[in-house]
């Protein structure tokens, strides 16, 4: 799982058939504010969702970045313990990059505000700008005349559950387990720079209501 913005969320204390061997967990404000650029991020999902190494160069053609800014990226992840260094692989003659742990976990975010904020917003439009093009793509298709498949996934979809606490802590690892079945069957072949890939973004909220 490539983040996790929570580091005392149900999934934590709820029974998980698999965790990460090894999470990497952020708290300081300015490490926080770190990752409010668009392309680190990107870095940042890569590299922890794959759990394979990456030179500047392929990661900057992911972030339409030239290889030295990337690299400039990388030295500040690094910087904040979010990657390290990585062996050489073939020739040796570019630098390999990888995420510092199996997980990354940002720890409470309510000690900084504008951390929080920029942190957030950058999150929330990467995963805005993914969802309007999908729709784009969508509406080529049906302008198209391209039928999509019968059980084609849905773009977004938002809703409400009744849960006791109980089943909250159920229904939440449920999810999370799932989630770490699918990702541990991925031969490393499928994790390369051209694998295909599929996004989620996942917000479990519970009601707040004003005393």
């Amino acid at each position: 799982m490539s983040q996790n913005t929570s580091g005392d969320d149900a999934a934590k204390s709820a029974p998980v058939t698999h965790m990460p061997v090894k999470s990497v967990t952020i708290s300081d404000p300015q490490a926080i504010r770190a990752l409010a650029h668009e392309a680190r991020l990107t870095v940042l999902e890569e590299l922890f969702a794959s759990q394979s190494t990456r030179t500047a160069t392929e990661l900057a053609s992911r972030c339409n970045l030239t290889p030295s800014a990337m690299s400039y990226h990388l030295r500040a992840l690094e910087k904040y313990g979010y990657v390290i260094r990585a062996a050489s692989e073939g020739d040796g003659r570019e630098r390999r990059w990888k995420a510092a742990g199996d997980e990354l976990v940002l720890g409470s975010l309510a000690d900084s505000a504008s951390a929080k904020n920029a942190y957030l917003n950058v999150q929330l439009n990467a995963f805005r700008d993914r969802l309007s093009a999908e729709i784009a793509r969508r509406d080529k298709e049906r302008i198209a005349g391209i039928m999509p498949d019968p059980d084609r996934a849905p773009m977004l979809t938002t809703g409400m559950v009744f849960l006791s606490e109980k089943h909250r802590k159920e229904f939440i690892a449920r999810v999370y387990n799932l989630l770490y079945e699918y990702e541990a069957k991925a031969e490393p072949e499928e994790r390369g720079v051209d694998g295909e890939r599929l996004y989620y973004m996942l917000s479990f909220l519970p009601e707040i209501r004003d005393e």
